[in-house]
């Protein structure tokens, strides 16, 4: 069994937070991975974010029986820009502060690129780089221990976190249980390497699995060397036996899934329901 939830931004043609809540409701999901900046971008700046707001959006959704299990703070956290990169950083701070008035147990993000558009680099794949990023990490981590909020952060090719061991040395130099890793699957795989999906999961979870906090599923579809994200069952994710490996290993764990929308999350939630 699993926690499943989706991202409030994939519900579409929504304006008002009583409508987000009551529509992740009604595809009979009741935890949802929340992004102000996507929904509601005009509350999102870190100058407006307060407890109140937070409160707010906890019983908005609590009254639709829904939880905020993430607060999305999705940002380029090594932006090489130091000016832009303090501002971001400040930011995704007060989100650790206030997580708790919106009842969310981690703020989450990738980590970002060397490119300032979260471009393509291969220096990003550098020791220099990852160096940077765990100086990066081990400050917003330091943070969310003082406010007992964790710092889920999400790998990706394209990022100086792009493979199982990098994100196992991360964890080694930032040894905190207040680091969590959100696990995207298909984030980690190329065309060539998609048919060892699930030996990739398995590996994963033997390496750091004591420290994925939410597992994210997102399907897809190989186009020539590309992978292309689709709605839950309409690709080539192995998601039974991803899940199969998550029930044994992190049970009632959150699931988000992601690239997957509006009547899509009804479809996959039959889906999953049907495991």
């Amino acid at each position: 069994m699993f926690n499943l939830a989706v991202r409030g931004h994939d519900l579409s043609g929504i304006t008002r937070p009583e409508s987000l809540a009551q529509a992740v409701a009604s595809k009979d999901v009741r935890n949802v991975q929340f992004a102000l900046s996507a929904s509601f971008p005009e509350w999102s700046a870190a100058d407006k974010i307060n407890p109140g707001m937070g409160t707010f959006f906890k019983q908005t959704f609590a009254a639709s029986h829904v939880q905020i299990a993430l607060l999305s703070c999705y940002s380029n956290l090594i932006h090489p820009d130091a000016a832009v990169r303090e501002e971001i950083l400040s930011k995704f701070e007060q989100y650790l502060f206030h997580a708790r008035y919106f009842g969310a147990a981690m703020v989450a993000s990738e980590t970002g690129s060397v490119i300032p558009a979260l471009g393509y680099s291969e220096e990003n794949f550098t020791d220099a780089v990852f160096d940077d990023l765990v100086e990066v990490i081990s400050r917003l981590v330091s943070v969310g221990e003082q406010h007992q909020t964790m710092v889920g952060i999400e790998a990706g090719l394209n990022h100086p976190l792009y493979s199982n061991h990098r994100i196992a040395e991360l964890i080694k130099r930032v040894p905190s249980p207040y680091l969590g890793i959100i696990y995207d699957p298909t984030n980690l795989i190329t065309a060539e390497t998609a048919a060892d999906q699930v030996s990739i999961v398995k590996e994963a979870f033997e390496m750091f699995g004591d420290q994925i906090v939410c597992l994210h599923l997102k399907d897809y579809q190989i186009d020539g060397n590309r992978i292309v994200p689709v709605p839950l069952g309409e690709g080539q994710i192995a998601y039974k036996e991803i899940l199969n490996i998550l029930q044994e290993k992190k049970p009632m764990c959150y699931v988000v899934l992601e690239e997957t929308k509006d009547t899509g999350i009804e479809r996959a939630v039959t889906l999953l329901k049907n495991l």
